[in-house]
């Protein structure tokens, strides 16, 4: 490929992010008078180039980085500045939530292939019951067409009973109505259980009586972009910053936002790593672990991970349908997060700027979801430090390891299920989704970006692991967990 012309628009958005990336490198060296100027450049750049995805992401990681870059300088005004997060409208951040899922096809490919496995895990079950922890992620049309599946059932449909945790009590409300009335008009035996929280102020000492659960009925547990807030802990400060011997390569996630702008996108890239960091698996491997070498420090399991993993276990479902961010934003190193972060939203912007075009659907509409939902996890990814930092993305090989030592065994998505994914993609009708099958899980891509993992579970009776110790060793010995063939669907 040729290089771009110094002064085309392509050439502008890689100046842009290089701008962005040495930035943040300077905010985390302390190197406080570079950062400035950087960031100054940045600015200008991005005004420079009007419109565009990566201009508009250039908006809220510009506000992030200034945050940052005053908050050792001037602490008392870092923390007099308003937070935006404190005031955004509950009814806004609804509708926002509402038209991100109609604009993006992933969130929708996401739960008709949830669906399809609850389906499979579920026939010949007469009493069913649903657990739904997607919490602000939840839609009411999931569960509307879920009805309409198993009403269609040759067998016909099972006694439902769907728990919903949502920390909106109006959205509830609204949901438990429409649902009754769909299940009425379907004539399905229907309950719904509303439960006003959020998966981590769940009491997980009793899960078993918040949720409700009863003897003689077949569970599955549906965790959707929310299993990541459990990973939040209070991270050593300290630590943040990577010593001086190590390298910032942001080479390729400058190369990655060019070729975005020039129209293409590689398969995988290792935006986010740095130099000799093996423990960093490509996006195009997400499921490719090598087992550590004797040098690796313990696996850590979150208490609050590990309890609800453990509390999950024992309530003994079918089936555990988990759907998380495909991404790396969980490491303590703010140069490395940032990387990836930048790489990672570049892509999500340019996937919702193409559904809003095909769709055509108002700017503003498109803006809103870019304020109030990617806006915010951006904020909490590259703001917050810590136990206060929920939007703690991680990549599908990771959570494959936490699950299997928390005691599950993969459940391969079948062909149907995958077929699933690839016919929502294809009716929404935007160029450049793309679904990928690694090992009976599935990766939902922007232009072979992966955006979004969906992957299947159940507890595993012959397993001997547990997870009560905050800290679980792993032999270095150990065999991968999987070994897995990609299929382009």
């Amino acid at each position: 490929m040729h290089p771009p012309p110094e002064n085309g628009p392509a050439s502008r958005l890689a100046h842009l992010g290089r701008a962005l990336c040495e930035c943040a490198a300077d905010v985390d060296a302390g190197s406080m008078e570079k950062a400035a100027r950087c960031l100054s450049r940045a600015t200008g750049l991005a005004a420079a180039a009007r419109d565009g995805p990566l201009p508009r992401l250039a908006v809220p990681v510009a506000d992030c980085l200034a945050r940052r870059l005053i908050r050792p300088m001037v602490p008392a005004v870092a923390g007099a500045l308003i937070d935006p997060s404190d005031h955004l409208d509950r009814r806004c951040v609804r509708a926002a939530r509402r038209s991100f899922f109609e604009l993006s096809p992933f969130p929708k490919a996401a739960v008709a292939v949830g669906n399809r496995v609850i389906l499979e895990a579920m026939e010949n079950e007469k009493n069913v019951h649903v657990i739904d922890l997607a919490g602000p992620a939840a839609q009411p049309s999931q569960w509307i067409q879920l009805l309409r599946e198993f009403h269609s059932r040759p067998e016909g449909a099972p006694h439902l009973r769907l728990t919903i945790v949502h920390d909106d009590g109006e959205f509830l409300a609204k949901v438990s109505e429409s649902l009754t009335d769909e299940a009425d008009e379907l004539d399905v035996p229907f309950q719904v259980h509303c439960i006003a929280g959020q998966i981590e102020t769940l009491d997980l000492n009793d899960l078993h009586g918040v949720l409700g659960l009863k003897s003689g009925e077949a569970r599955a547990i549906v965790c959707t972009t929310r299993l990541h807030r459990l990973l939040a802990a209070a991270d050593d400060a300290a630590s943040s910053s990577l010593g001086a011997g190590h390298h910032f390569n942001q080479m390729a996630s400058i190369a990655r936002l060019q070729q975005m702008a020039s129209g293409s996108c590689p398969p995988s890239i290792r935006g986010a790593a740095c130099e000799g960091d093996e423990s960093y698996s490509s996006p195009a491997t997400p499921l490719g672990f090598i087992s550590p070498p004797l040098t690796t420090p313990p696996f850590q399991m979150p208490p609050a991970l590990a309890s609800f993993l453990s509390a999950a276990r024992a309530a003994s479902p079918k089936v555990v349908v988990l759907a998380e961010q495909e991404a790396g934003h969980n490491g303590v190193s703010f140069r490395k997060r940032f990387a990836e972060a930048l790489s990672y939203y570049a892509a999500a912007y340019d996937s919702l700027d193409a559904a809003a075009a095909a769709y055509r659907r108002p700017a503003a509409e498109r803006a809103e979801v870019e304020r109030a939902v990617l806006g915010e996890e951006i904020r909490d990814v590259l703001l917050r430090e810590g136990a206060r930092r929920r939007e703690r993305h991680d990549r599908l090989h990771q959570w494959a390891l936490r699950m299997e030592v928390a005691g599950f065994r993969s459940v391969p998505l079948s062909y149907a299920a995958l077929r699933q994914g690839v016919d929502t993609l294809r009716r929404c009708g935007v160029g450049g989704c793309e679904s990928r099958e690694h090992g009976g899980c599935l990766l939902l891509c922007w232009r072979s970006w992966p955006l979004y993992s969906v992957s299947a579970w159940r507890p595993d009776r012959g397993s001997a692991y547990g997870v009560g110790s905050e800290e679980l060793y792993l032999s270095p010995s150990a065999p991968p967990a999987h070994c897995f063939e990609e299929l382009m669907c």
